[in-house]
């Protein structure tokens, strides 16, 4: 065990729980590390400072299998300036000129 200063030991009690079947998390699918949030662009008068990171350690629920990345960030933060747009079509979908009159 490591008993440096500062360090804590994992127990079931502080474990994540799964969010489909509420199991605690106690297997590790792949531990990255920690990393800053996604599409978190900095301006120059940040680039010096210190940024968040958070822990990127995908865990796999023992009972149900489900993958999973547990929350430590709010998903405010990550979306408020969103920069990605999922395709779309407007074909098929009605135009006011396609739109029929009576």
């Amino acid at each position: 065990m490591d008993d440096r200063e500062g360090s804590e030991r994992v127990t079931v009690e502080n474990l994540p729980l799964c969010r489909l079947c509420q199991t605690p998390l106690s297997e590790t699918f792949v531990d990255l590390g920690m990393s800053p949030p996604c599409e978190n662009f900095l301006v120059a008068d940040e680039l010096d400072a210190m940024e968040r990171t958070y822990p990127l350690h995908v865990r796999l629920c023992p009972s149900c299998l489900l993958v999973q990345l547990p929350d430590y960030i709010d998903p405010d933060e990550i979306f408020s300036e969103y920069a990605y747009f999922s395709s779309f079509s407007t074909a098929g979908s009605p135009t006011p000129s396609a739109t029929p009159t009576r």
